[in-house]
């Protein structure tokens, strides 16, 4: 009876097991899992690259507002110009051939010794200049001290304004010169390249004063300039007196590269001479240029003090920069000596484009004395 009640307790079972696998086959299977879109891929790379570009886009953006505010925040008349600078050391020596009676040169372009310039140039508001000169001079030294040289000063400031094609205003509060108002460009280009030869000129024009102004005219072939100079003088009293030099050039450019130029100056203790009070002195100087190497050149030189006195000189001078030149020069009056002639003859060597040699024979006359002396000058650019 037991097996009997179990045997169909197990039919029962399978069974209800089959018919839970019959009705359970009726129904449909779970969908898969969906798998990732390669278009959402896609567009989800294309949002990420076009956030970093936006971000190296953004900062490119600040790096170059930065550069611009700072280029045009820039302090001072001199932004985005170059300052040039040109250095010099001119080196003169003589050398008497005869030592009889203790004879001397008793000439300040003859006498031994070293200078140096330092100029520095730079451009303001792209057509004006700028110019300042820094000089030493060896032959000013203290023996005792044992201190060779002289300091390093300011010698020159100048500023020159170009207002037009035609007109250009010069001012130079320190150092001042006529030649710093000559009508000629390359005297304007070039201020920190001194003459080569400074006794083919009056002493008068290569004097330094205080402070000057001066306005310069220009066209094709016609220029003039003025200007007044403004220096001190010692009075016998100890009191020191302001002495105002005028300066005027003229200059005219003739057919085939020929050019004349007159200039003159004129110093006294007031601007406007009068007749009671006339001026302390003047000069004149003609030059003609038959090209930019080539000049014949004379200047005469008068102080109120004694005019029969009277300073001049008579030059003739071609000096290639290519090429050997050689000048010669007639000069009667040096500063010790009013009475003296002084004839000179140099040759002109251009070493490259950075020296200058001047090798020269001068001979001293006076009276019936003849004081013949070997001079040597050079020039070396830095």
């Amino acid at each position: 009876m037991d097996a009997a009640w179990a045997c169909a307790v197990d039919r029962a079972a399978g069974v209800a097991d089959s018919t839970r696998r019959f009705f359970l086959s009726f129904r449909r299977p779970p969908p898969p899992q969906p798998g990732p879109n390669p278009t959402d891929i896609l567009k989800r790379l294309q949002r990420q690259a076009f956030y970093d570009i936006m971000q190296l886009r953004d900062r490119q953006e600040k790096v170059e507002k930065v550069l611009t505010l700072f280029k045009s925040h820039k302090i001072g008349p001199f932004a985005e110009e170059s300052t040039q600078v040109k250095g010099l050391v001119n080196f003169a020596g003589a050398l008497a051939l005869n030592s009889k009676e203790g004879t001397e040169l008793d000439n300040s372009e003859a006498n031994s010794g070293i200078s140096s310039q330092f100029a520095f140039r730079t451009s303001v508001r792209k057509k004006d200049s700028l110019l300042a000169e820094l000089a030493t001079d060896s032959r000013y030294f203290y023996q005792e001290n044992d201190l060779m040289g002289s300091p390093l000063v300011l010698s020159k400031v100048m500023y020159l304004a170009i207002v037009g094609d035609d007109i250009s205003v010069a001012a130079v509060p320190v150092g001042a010169r006529c030649d710093d108002f000559s009508t000629d460009p390359s005297i304007q280009e070039g201020q920190w390249v001194p003459n080569f030869h400074s006794s083919l000129r009056p002493p008068l024009l290569l004097k330094r004063h205080r402070r000057a102004a001066g306005l310069i005219l220009k066209s094709q072939n016609f220029a003039a300039s003025l200007a007044e100079l403004i220096s001190t003088a010692a009075k016998s009293n100890g009191e020191a007196s302001s002495v105002f030099t005028g300066f005027g050039q003229i200059s005219c450019k003739m057919c085939d590269d020929i050019k004349l130029t007159m200039s003159a100056a004129w110093h006294g203790p007031s601007a406007i001479p009068r007749k009671s009070k006339p001026t302390a002195g003047g000069c004149v100087d003609l030059e003609l240029k038959f090209d930019e190497d080539s000049r014949v050149g004379a200047w005469v030189e008068v102080k109120r003090s004694n005019p029969r006195q009277l300073k001049w000189a008579v030059t003739l001078s071609d000096t290639p920069e290519n090429d050997l030149g050689w000048g010669v020069s007639l000069r009667r009056g040096s500063e010790g000596v009013p009475e003296r002639i002084q004839l000179e003859g140099f040759l002109n060597i251009h070493l490259g484009q950075n020296a200058t040699l001047q090798p020269g024979v001068m001979f001293n006359l006076d009276g019936r004395r003849c004081a013949p002396a070997v001079v040597f000058r050079s020039s070396w650019f830095l």
